[in-house]
């Protein structure tokens, strides 16, 4: 059996290919976000023209986490070159059996939050952006016209979206959560984000009404408060070898925030103790130290730990290296970076410092870096 994560050269963003053989020993290959502007063109295309190898490349699923640029340009640059392959007459060199992508629309669909859903996707098409957003929310907002270039795109190729949610929201339900099989010995396990979390939009928007008269205000409010809770598809991929009975699993987190992971693991029975272990955690949000503490790093466990990040905007952040190392101290783990060079040298200084304090102090962390001009770097559970 084959189960491991690539996490690509992405710069500040994520893109993540899913590789997996299992005992019938048919490829299944899951694309998970595309990167910023740029890294189709260098690294991605160039990845899965090597993986295709001249001859059509099947994938499984491609998978947008959340409709952020770093995430999402990547996807939609991908799906351009598609169409335009097929309006040149030129034969496919990917077969894509499912998009899942929760539209910012779709999100909102059907409660009163939409009329800010409206307000957002006009100032959007307009080019303008609404007043007041913090920072996250705004870059989440700015990607609302890409989001709905991909639908677009996936529409005219062909590729259903959601399919295996009968079109609707991938999300996770409050009662049961969605076990979705991907191969023969693979699932996807859905925890976020939740019906729950989407209900309490209605709530937001009220909140938001209450508090200022001015239309563009209350979106700005709402968003400000809402966008974390819809940030990401959270995923926990399940892989079972049949001959041996023996699982691996990684947690795909995404840019969700760590406190409403662990309210999904709780809800669903999966924590022991308040631990929970899976081999792999691609850490959230690049390892910004705004979407995760040490308190979650102890109560989710992991061997491998994997962060997609060049040090814009400070990611991954010092401390949330310190929180990992704190929480796991002399325990065991390897962690796997996309990136050893920073985009400053203070940054790079900073990284190389901790390293060496890490060495000294905690034998035990083992650190991995992608070697240029390597592509990628793996984590190979089996």
């Amino acid at each position: 059996m084959n189960f491991t994560l690539e996490a690509l050269q992405a710069n500040d963003g994520d893109c993540l290919l899913l590789h997996y053989e299992g005992n019938d020993k048919r490829p299944a290959l899951v694309l998970i976000d595309g990167g910023p502007r740029g890294i189709y063109r260098s690294v991605l295309k160039q990845r899965l023209d090597e993986l295709g190898g001249g001859k059509k490349l099947n994938l499984r699923a491609v998978i947008v986490s959340h409709i952020d640029a770093d995430h999402i340009t990547g996807i939609v640059d991908f799906f351009k070159d598609l169409r335009e392959e097929e309006e040149n007459g030129n034969e496919l060199p990917f077969r894509i059996q499912t998009l899942w992508h929760n539209s910012f629309q779709k999100l909102t669909h059907g409660k009163t939050a939409s009329v800010a859903s409206a307000a957002v996707v006009s100032a959007s098409t307009a080019g303008t952006v609404l007043p007041g957003l913090n920072d996250y929310a705004a870059a989440v907002v700015a990607s609302v016209p890409q989001g709905n270039q991909v639908r677009d795109y996936a529409t005219q190729l062909g590729i259903p979206i959601n399919k295996e949610f009968d079109g609707e929201l991938v999300c996770a339900d409050e009662g049961k959560m969605p076990v979705i099989k991907v191969a023969n010995g693979l699932t996807f396990s859905i925890l976020g984000p939740s019906t729950k979390e989407l209900d309490d939009l209605d709530e937001a928007w009220k909140k938001a009404k209450s508090a200022s008269a001015d239309p563009s205000a209350q979106a700005a409010d709402y968003l400000n408060r809402t966008v974390p809770n819809l940030s990401s598809i959270v995923i926990l991929a399940g892989a079972v070898d049949q001959a041996s009975g023996k699982s691996h699993r990684m947690l795909l987190a995404g840019d969700a925030g760590g406190d409403l992971i662990w309210e999904a693991i709780q809800r669903y029975g999966l924590a022991k103790n308040d631990l929970f272990h899976v081999d792999l955690l691609k850490i959230q949000h690049h390892g910004s130290r705004h979407s995760v503490d040490q308190k979650f790093f102890g109560n989710v466990t992991a061997d491998h730990y994997v962060i997609s990040g060049d040090g814009k905007h400070d990611n991954p952040h010092r401390d949330v290296l310190e929180w990992l190392s704190a929480a796991r101290a002399d325990e065991p783990y390897d962690a796997y970076l996309t990136n050893r060079v920073m985009t400053t040298g203070e940054l790079t200084e900073a990284l190389e410092d901790f390293l060496k304090d890490e060495n000294t102090n905690q034998p035990k962390h083992h650190y991995h870096f992608r070697e240029d001009p390597q592509l990628s770097i793996e984590v190979k559970l089996v």
